[in-house]
């Protein structure tokens, strides 16, 4: 039937049934909602339970593993202690053994079998008591065990396997269970045989020290005399003062020259003694000394009633028990007359090196110009001859040339002999030239390669530039007839205040601690001119390592030159 067949009611009992019908439809959608909404509340609630237990879980494992490594690590560690205890056991210096309640070994380590000569196999059946050789001392040992429950270092005679008798010196402890029990004891056994051999070598030493600290005190005794002696009539000062400068010790002679005895001076320092002036010197002298810790050997000049006295002064450190610098000890000589004998000397020497140079300025221009022209004066008579024998006697004639070329050689040679007497250069140009030609010159005449450098040299008079020259000169001849050099540097330069001539070889070598004055007039030249105009001159060597020799002069001991006509660069004046 269709709707439009239906009665009004029977549609309306239709649309109420439709309606009763969604309704249930809603309220079951609702349940299935909710039942859907309760669901899923219990999975979250399920996968929450989930996911911590699995934390839980995995926590656990995590821990479990960590015990695991933990144990595994532990039983490592234990093995690793035991392999370690056992080594050290077996490998210790002293004997260690370990027995039971009944005195059965249990251990028995390598030096306890080297000591007493039993193997550990060779032990069974055996009981420690029996190693000991007076049943007696034993007995007391043991007794002092069960009182104290350990013994430590007791000296006792133990017997050896072959029946030999030992010093042992033995520490025992008692091993307890875990209810107390006495289950055994550990022993630690040394041969002190050897100290007692050292104890009784010892003792013979102490006596030998006694007899030598007796004998030690005689000859202090003896030597303080002697020093005191020494003290009291050496004609030289000698001094003792701690590092604040304070004298201490000052011997009679001070005590006679400076007029104070010596529980006077005592405390006091050089500033109240002498001159301002000389107590300066003294003091800085001192502090040099305390500074540098070594000894200072030094000029010193003194006011003194008959006028100034120079001293040569030897100051050294004096050092306390921890090795500290706490005083200076200073002898001092009187070298005066010495002085004035050397001043006398120089002046004596310079002379006789002027009037060397002289003679070598004479005999160079005797050589050049009188040889030389007698020379010429042959030659041109050879030419001569050999043109007017050349057509009648050509044998003649050739010997006559023969003569010309000896007679060209032997001028040449004249020539460099006046000019190593004398370099003119040195007179008209100067040191720099001068030297720059002798380098030249001694590279061809030795082969060696010479290398000439110069710098911020200042004008130098006659007599420096003759100094530097002939030192130059000198150390140049030594290298060619010493050194087995291939090169040679030589250094001319000003630097600050100092002139600096260096002569430089690849040669050899030295040792310069076997150089002997005596042995090189040379060198002893080369000192002696450096010495007279106020300079140093220094040699460096060593084997195979080349030498050095330096001529360093102050430029305040340089003059300006004073020209005169036909002088020989020797006449000067101080400005």
């Amino acid at each position: 039937m269709s709707d439009a067949d239906k009665t009004k009611k029977q549609l309306l009992e239709e649309l109420t049934a439709l309606r009763r019908r969604v309704a249930r439809l809603e309220a079951q959608a609702e349940a299935v909602r909710r039942a859907e909404e309760a669901r899923q509340q219990v999975h979250g609630e399920l996968e929450r339970r989930m996911a911590e237990r699995t934390a839980e879980l995995l926590k656990a494992n995590e821990k479990l593993k960590q015990e695991i490594e933990d144990r595994r690590w532990a039983e490592h560690e234990l093995s690793r202690t035991k392999e370690y205890l056992e080594n050290v056991i077996d490998n210790s210096v002293d004997a260690i053994g370990i027995v039971d309640r009944q005195g059965r070994f249990l251990l028995w380590n390598r030096r306890a079998a080297e000591i007493y000569g039993y193997r550990f196999h060779e032990l069974e059946g055996k009981r420690a008591f029996e190693l000991y050789a007076d049943p007696q001392e034993l007995e007391r040992m043991l007794t002092r065990l069960r009182q104290d429950g350990v013994v430590r270092e007791y000296e006792i005679q133990m017997k050896k396997r072959d029946g030999s008798i030992v010093p042992m010196d033995i520490s025992i402890s008692l091993l307890k269970d875990e209810q107390g029990r006495t289950i055994g004891s550990v022993c630690v056994a040394r041969d002190i045989s050897e100290r007692r051999k050292t104890e009784r070598k010892l003792k013979e030493a102490q006596e030998e020290l006694s007899r030598y600290s007796k004998d030690l005190e005689r000859q202090i005794r003896e030597r303080t005399s002697q020093i005191a002696g020494i003290l009291r009539y050496t004609p030289a000062v000698v001094y003792i003062k701690d590092q604040d400068g304070r004298y201490k010790l000052v011997n009679s002679r001070f005590e006679e020259l400076f007029g104070i005895a010596n529980d006077k001076i005592r405390e006091k320092t050089d500033y109240e003694i002498f001159p301002l002036e000389v107590a300066d010197r003294f003091r800085d002298n001192d502090l040099q000394v305390l500074k540098e810790k070594r000894p200072l050997k030094v000029e010193e000049p003194i006011y003194q009633e008959d006028g100034i006295h120079t001293y040569l002064s030897v100051k050294f450190p004096l050092y306390d028990d921890q090795g500290n610098a706490s005083g200076v000890c200073g002898i001092s000589t009187d070298i005066t007359e010495l002085k004035k004998a050397q001043n006398q000397l120089r002046l004596l020497s310079g002379s006789i090196m002027a009037s060397q140079e002289k003679e070598r300025t004479a005999i160079a221009r005797e050589l050049h110009d009188e040889l030389g022209q007698v020379l010429t004066a042959l030659r041109l008579d050879a030419v001569w001859l050999s043109e007017r024998l050349k057509d009648r006697d050509p044998r003649g004639a050739d010997r006559a040339l023969t003569m010309c070329d000896l007679i060209d050689k032997t001028i040449d040679e004249v020539r460099g002999l006046a000019t190593r007497l004398r370099p003119g250069v040195l007179d008209d140009f100067g040191l720099i030239e001068a030297l720059g030609w002798y380098i030249k010159e001694y590279s061809k005449r030795t082969g060696i390669t010479c290398n000439f450098n110069h710098a911020n040299v200042p004008e130098v008079d006659g007599v420096v530039a003759t100094a530097a020259y002939r030192i130059a000169q000198e150390a140049l001849t030594n290298v060619a007839r010493h050194s087995f050099a291939t090169q040679v540097n030589v250094t001319l330069e000003g630097q600050e205040s100092m002139l600096i001539l260096a002569v430089a070889d690849n040669g050899r070598g030295f040792n310069t601690r076997d150089l002997r004055e005596s042995e090189s007039l040379g060198l002893a030249g080369m000192r002696e001119r450096a010495s007279l105009l106020g300079g140093v001159l220094e040699i460096h060597s060593n084997p195979w390592r080349g030498t050095l020799v330096s001529f360093r002069l102050p430029m305040d001991k340089l003059t300006l030159v004073k020209e005169h006509p036909g002088d020989s660069g020797l006449v000067s004046r101080r400005p």
